[in-house]
């Protein structure tokens, strides 16, 4: 999305990958860098993206997003919002909490067919924005990632909070598919 040094980013959705994209953001200078969930997010999701370099976290459903990113942003919007979360209520909120003329990239829900949103084509219009789907890669960012990781900007350590042994890959799919404290799950050979 080509973010730069003092953009700031709203991230929605605080999984392995929302986590994953903060950490990038801050290494590429970006800030203030914002990460969204839901309650059953907050106890762990969200702690640990402000332990690894969020600015702020904020639940959702216990704040009003779009005042909340006024507050943060003096009322101009945010210059670029990463959807990652695959609902539909997050897409809608992108194009309303970016800037005019800024970036948003949905990327949630591509690898399950993805989400039939109603969107505003009105606003997008208006506000002039930039909207990209994003589901890949290229060589490239694999290059970009593993410099990222071997400078220590960022720590993938903490997003696989689970292991188990092989013999254990239905307890392993269990756990990811429904808990809250999970971000990755490795199963060892």
């Amino acid at each position: 999305m080509g973010i730069r040094p003092g953009e700031s980013v709203a991230i929605l959705g605080p999984g392995a990958r929302g986590i994953l994209m903060t950490q990038i953001c801050k290494a590429m200078g970006a800030g203030p860098v914002i990460i969204t969930g839901v309650s059953r997010d907050e106890k762990f999701r969200l702690k640990t993206a402000l332990e690894l370099g969020a600015d702020y976290a904020i639940n959702v459903e216990k704040e009003d997003l779009q005042s909340k990113i006024d507050e943060i942003t003096d009322g101009k919007g945010l210059d670029v919002v990463l959807e990652n979360t695959g609902a539909v209520e997050p897409i809608l909120q992108s194009i309303d909490i970016v800037r005019k003329g800024g970036r948003i990239c949905w990327a949630g829900g591509g690898i399950v067919e993805g989400v039939v949103a109603p969107v505003d084509t009105y606003k997008i219009i208006v506000k002039e924005l930039d909207i990209k789907g994003e589901i890949s890669q290229v060589p490239y960012d694999w290059l970009a990632a593993i410099k990222l990781v071997a400078s220590g900007k960022i720590n993938l350590k903490p997003l696989v909070t689970h292991e188990f042994e092989l013999e254990q890959w239905n307890d392993a799919f269990e756990l990811a598919a429904t808990s809250p404290e999970v971000l990755r799950v490795a199963i060892k050979p």
